[in-house]
């Protein structure tokens, strides 16, 4: 890969039409390039750009989004794809799905303070697999059998059992799953805006 030869531009760069502040932020992204044999078009910018762009990065930490994320970045770092060890402390996102604040963003990542939560009735895939969930009493806690290491028949006599059990877990299980640090914006596969804290 070019990466020795840029690696030290200390301005924004441009890849395929896409801005980044640094050459860091688009490590990432050349990475991915490199490994599919993607062509890549590379422009350094003026310093002068990178002040314009960075005078727009304003995060607005009042909002609490959900976000899903792909799989990799639920793993630490290897050979082949070290943004986790380079970033976040080589501290993998614990979940697929989270709940959070966006703390601050470059034009490839955003800075999250996140934590487990269930946000609807049902989930249809598991916040930590991302598997679809098929076990109608677990689809209520989010997380298949296996992931949420429970393995409910339907243990609840009542509607207010099952409500209970899902407000206990929620509580004491859930939110208690917590994580901050840098996510790819391309790894991103859904971010919903959930309410205003």
């Amino acid at each position: 890969m070019f990466w020795d030869a840029i690696k030290n531009w200390k301005g924004a760069v441009e890849i395929n039409g896409q801005k980044f502040d640094s050459v860091d932020d688009a490590y990432t992204t050349l990475l991915e390039l490199n490994q599919s044999c993607s062509s890549v078009v590379l422009h350094a910018l003026s310093e002068d750009a990178t002040e314009r762009k960075n005078s727009r990065l304003e995060s607005v930490p009042d909002v609490l989004y959900k976000v899903t994320v792909r799989q990799y970045m639920t793993k630490p770092a290897n050979s082949n794809f070290d943004f986790m060890k380079k970033w976040n402390n080589n501290i993998p996102m614990p979940l697929r799905t989270m709940v959070g604040t966006i703390e601050k963003e470059t034009a490839g990542m955003v800075y999250m303070k996140l934590h487990g939560d269930i946000t609807s009735r049902v989930t249809q895939y598991c916040m930590r697999c991302g598997k679809p969930i098929t076990n109608p009493v677990s689809q209520f806690f989010g997380m298949g059998p296996e992931c949420g290491g429970h393995h409910y028949v339907n243990p609840f006599e009542t509607e207010e059992e099952l409500r209970i059990a899902i407000e206990d877990y929620r509580r004491n299980y859930l939110q208690r799953i917590v994580w901050e640090g840098w996510i790819i914006k391309s790894a991103i596969i859904e971010q919903e805006e959930i309410r205003s804290e």
